[in-house]
Formats: C-alpha cells, sequence, structure tokens
C-alpha cells in the first residue's frame, strides 16, 4: 500500500442485535486519503454461510443508473458455478507473462481494429465474429488459451470452441484491462521497467 492508502476495520453484527443468530462481520475497506475513492473491501463472518447458488441467484434493485440487471456479484456466481461444474477451465492473469514467455498459443478474440491497437506479444488475432468461419486455423493438439479486453467475448469463445468438440482451451481471466491495471501498479510500486513493452505491441 502507498502512504496515501488509508484502511479502517470495523465490526458491525450482521443482523439487529435482538435477531437470533445475530453475528459480528470483521470488514475491512482500503480508500485514498486523498481522493477518498474506494479501493477495495474485504468481509468475513460466522453468518456468512451462503453458497455460489446464492450468489448467483442474489436479488438486487435493478435500476439503470445504479446497477445492471445482472449485478456483478451475479456474474461472478455464475462463473465459478461454470469452473465448479468443468464447464470452463481458465488461468488468473497474473500468469500472463509466463504463458507469454513460454510462446504459449494465445487467440486474441478482440475485433482487428482492437488488436492493430494492442495486443499481448505473440497473440493470434481471430475476432469472435468469425470464430465460427475460421476454427480450422486452431490446432487441437496444444492448449489455447483465450484472450480478450475483459473477459467476457473470451469466454464466449471458449464455450463456442467446446461445443464445437475442442477439449484443450482456457480463458484468461480479467484479460487485458486486469492486466494494465496489475502491471501499471507492479511497476510504480517497485520502480520497475513497465512491462507492457515487453507483453505488448502497441
Amino acid at each position: 500500500m502507498t502512504s496515501s492508502t488509508g484502511v479502517i476495520y470495523v465490526i458491525p453484527q450482521d443482523k439487529v442485535g435482538l435477531m437470533p443468530n445475530s453475528h459480528p462481520i470483521h470488514f475491512k475497506l482500503l480508500f485514498d486519503k486523498q481522493s477518498k475513492k474506494v479501493l477495495g473491501a474485504q468481509a468475513v463472518g460466522k453468518g456468512m454461510d451462503g453458497t455460489i447458488e446464492n450468489l448467483k441467484n442474489l436479488e438486487l434493485a435493478y435500476s439503470p443508473m445504479h446497477g445492471t440487471a445482472k449485478d456483478v456479484v451475479n456474474v461472478a456466481g455464475f462463473a465459478v458455478e461454470n469452473i465448479l461444474n468443468g464447464d470452463l477451465e481458465q488461468v488468473p492473469v497474473s500468469k500472463v507473462r509466463e504463458l507469454v514467455e513460454a510462446d504459449a498459443y494465445i487467440i486474441d478474440v478482440g475485433e482487428a481494429n482492437e488488436y492493430e491497437a494492442e495486443h499481448l506479444k505473440g497473440s493470434h488475432n481471430i475476432p469472435l465474429s468469425e470464430l465460427r468461419n475460421r476454427m480450422d486455423e486452431i490446432s487441437q493438439d496444444i492448449p489455447v488459451y483465450l484472450h480478450c479486453r475483459t473477459g467476457q467475448c473470451s469466454y464466449n469463445a471458449v464455450r463456442i470452441l467446446k461445443n464445437n468438440g475442442f477439449g484443450n482451451v482456457i480463458n484468461i481471466s480479467g484479460s487485458y484491462l486486469s492486466l494494465q491495471n496489475i502491471t501499471s501498479i507492479k511497476c510504480q510500486a517497485l520502480c520497475r521497467q513497465n512491462i507492457y513493452r515487453v507483453l505488448f505491441i502497441f
């Protein structure tokens, strides 16, 4: 954490104290002291015994101004369920550097203009919109890693390939936006050379 990062711990109850089975929640909040922006949060407590099914079915208020029809917590629940059911295999974005350095076969499923603007070094561009017509370009004998800007298109690409008989296809979780954030923070913190110059071609 930087000197401008603040942290607080609060331990409220998860229900009104008069209710049965009321338990404390240990809540940690990270924030920026200067901008007052929330940076992240963690919570744990005895009463937090929800399952992935609870998460994906969680009913949250829908308002275009404040939330989508499927909130991010619902999407996270669906994603975890796919992994637990064996419908999706993925690697974390933190593994991208070693994949690139090992010359892993990475397909960027972004559109051609997105790929031209910036992409992982050594990756191949097969846009999601063209994938069904270009599957013969993809080997089924080696692991194939799917990549895009947010992970949504690459997830869809994994599903398309699996439904067409491809077995060893792996999504890069988090993808491009997460990689940009992670590498930028690491470089600022460690004063290292920005690995965009290693991993990305602009």
